[in-house]
């Protein structure tokens, strides 16, 4: 059986890796992402058990669980894929950076914390998480210092600024060498 490469597409909350995604999709890419594929990445203690409920302000909970990839849903995706040329994984769970080595590269969507806050906030979002006050302090201590570590870790870092068919292109040019036309 044939694989396709594998492309990990990274960034902290609100940096578009949803929004690539689907752009990446319209263009003809094979795209796994929590949100079009629902059960993807979802919130595990270290056993792989899910959690029932979301309490993002309760340390206890927090320490129990963490954002994780369901690795036999991304084997099983990956195997409903093997005819594609390559795939494009989205997501910044916490245990996904173990998964890399299985990759030919890793994108890094940078944002600053103002676009990330303000993507979080947009009433459009089609999803809860980092809307809470909490939440949001953490990602705003964190978003440079994750941003650089990924960096220093081999990820290739893609201007999230920018309009999303810009950063689609960018992350497209990476792995082909050229630039592509806007569909």
């Amino acid at each position: 059986m044939n694989k396709p490469d594998i492309y990990f597409i990274t960034g902290i909350s609100g940096s578009g890796k949803t929004t690539v995604g689907r752009k990446l999709m319209e263009m003809g890419e094979a795209v796994f992402d929590s949100k079009i594929q629902k059960g993807l990445f979802h919130f595990a203690d270290s056993s792989g058990n899910e959690a029932k409920d979301y309490y993002p302000e309760d340390k206890e909970w927090q320490q129990q669980f963490s954002w994780r990839l369901n690795k036999a849903m991304f084997d099983h995706l990956l195997s409903e894929n093997s005819t594609v040329q390559r795939v494009f994984l989205c997501g910044g769970a916490d245990d996904v950076k173990q998964y890399w080595p299985l990759g030919k590269k890793v994108f890094l969507l940078v944002v600053d914390s103002s676009t990330m806050l303000s993507r979080l906030n947009n009433v459009t979002r089609d999803n809860d998480f980092g809307r809470d006050k909490a939440t949001q302090d953490k990602l705003v201590e964190r978003v440079e210092r994750f941003q650089k570590k990924r960096i220093s870790e081999g990820a290739v870092p893609i201007n999230a600024l920018k309009p999303v068919d810009d950063v689609a292109r960018d992350i497209l040019k990476h792995i082909t060498g050229r630039s592509t036309k806007s569909e």
